[in-house]
């Protein structure tokens, strides 16, 4: 069996690991920075939380729009210039950042940042295989970058709220400055010059990238079920954290309490993602539509309302369940031609940040109008009656088939 160990002996891939973290550390830093900036210059929630909703907006466009780079250009190039652009914007952020300045330009400047981090993404998943061209480190490095993902959502916005609490907000947009760079240069020293992947004889414009994306993805019954699957599985993946905090308040709980139950599920998924890691390839790929209802079902007995100690392990045994994410997205990057692979992690990544945003959106209307409890309970039965519906076409024998291909079971 691959280890992390093994992935790790890779000088290229530790270099990815180690951009992945200082990136997702410093947007977490970034958005938390500028919400609590928001929300002492303004007093309202309203626009604080709206900081938030800013980074989803261009994970929809530029995702399915400028994930096609990744393919168009050396994967090296769009990594380093993205996190140097965000960088430079952010760093103009953190200059502008003063009481003069009115709010919607500070979110303008965080929404032109987040434009940079959706091909960044594209290309930082797509260059994975590039990297690690055996399909089981393949599949084991994803597992260990979608481990470190969950973390960092938990460490990185409380690195965050410890950073602006002993320095500031400005200060912590400076910090994030840093650890673009810190990924710009780490990416520059490890990791290997290869030229793009897409065919120089095709002149195609970035929205005719997009449909040749699309085109592959639903005219492959592999592809389709599982991006369809990962779009479905955004619902309740976000739902119970996107009411999180109204849960806590509802039950007598403090912020703190709160937080905690945010935590619970990405906390959850890191065990998942590790211990699906331990089977082989192909048990993985069988569980994944198993997993995905056993995620949705400990979100239903919320619908009992429980108390915060409840409900903490019940959201965390969802999260478990959500390690399919990993034999998903591998089987996704490998079933995809190399010269592809920035189109369809794109066009996948807006589909999901679509979901995402419209999915936290309703959880916290329904919050208001019913309960927190109500709103984790709908979007469980709605997850369910989604994976359901991708059950009744899902491609056994053709997923079964492309998994011993794309793993070389035979060989």
């Amino acid at each position: 069996m691959t280890t992390y160990r093994d992935v790790l002996r890779h000088p290229e891939f530790r270099g990815l690991v180690v951009a992945q973290v200082a990136s997702e550390w410093g947007d977490n830093i970034a958005r938390v920075a500028l919400a609590s900036l928001v929300l002492a210059r303004t007093d309202s929630a309203f626009l604080a939380v709206l900081a938030f909703v800013v980074s989803f907006i261009p994970a929809v466009f530029g995702s399915a729009l400028l994930g096609g780079l990744s393919d168009r250009l050396p994967r090296k190039v769009v990594l380093i210039a993205c996190d140097l652009a965000r960088a430079v914007v952010v760093g103009v952020l953190a200059l502008v950042a003063v009481d003069g300045t009115p709010v919607w330009v500070l979110l303008g400047l965080l929404l032109v940042a987040e434009t940079f981090t959706a091909p960044f993404e594209a290309a930082h998943r797509a260059v994975v295989p590039d990297v690690l061209p055996d399909p089981r480190e393949c599949l084991t490095g994803t597992g260990l970058m979608r481990i470190l993902y969950q973390v960092d959502q938990v460490l990185g916005i409380v690195a965050a709220g410890v950073i602006i609490v002993l320095v500031g907000e400005r200060a912590g947009l400076l910090f994030d400055v840093a650890t673009f760079l810190v990924s710009a240069t780490v990416l520059a020293l490890t990791l290997r010059w290869r030229p793009a992947s897409r065919d120089k004889s095709a002149r195609t414009t970035l929205v005719g990238d997009f449909r040749a994306g699309w085109r592959l993805v639903f005219d492959n019954p592999s592809l389709r079920a599982l991006v369809l699957l990962a779009w479905s599985a955004a619902v309740f993946l976000v739902a119970p954290e996107a009411v999180a905090l109204a849960y806590a308040r509802d039950d007598g709980a403090g912020p703190a309490v709160g937080a905690a139950l945010m935590a619970t599920l990405p906390a959850g998924a890191a065990l998942g993602a590790w211990l699906v890691g331990r089977m082989d390839p192909l048990r993985q790929v069988r569980s994944i539509i198993v997993l995905a209802v056993a995620a949705c079902l400990p979100l239903l007995l919320t619908s009992l309302a429980p108390p915060w100690q409840v409900v903490m392990p019940l959201w965390f045994l969802s999260g478990m369940a959500q390690g399919f994410m990993v034999p998903l997205m591998t089987t996704v990057n490998l079933v995809t031609p190399p010269g592809m692979r920035g189109r369809v992690n794109g066009l996948a990544g807006a589909g999901f940040s679509t979901v995402t945003a419209a999915t936290f959106l309703l959880s916290g209307a329904m919050a208001d109008l019913a309960t927190p409890a109500v709103a984790v309970t709908v979007a469980a039965v709605f997850a369910l009656a989604l994976v359901g519906v991708a059950h009744r076409g899902w491609p056994h024998a053709e997923l079964r088939r492309t998994a011993e291909r794309v793993y070389r079971v035979d060989a």
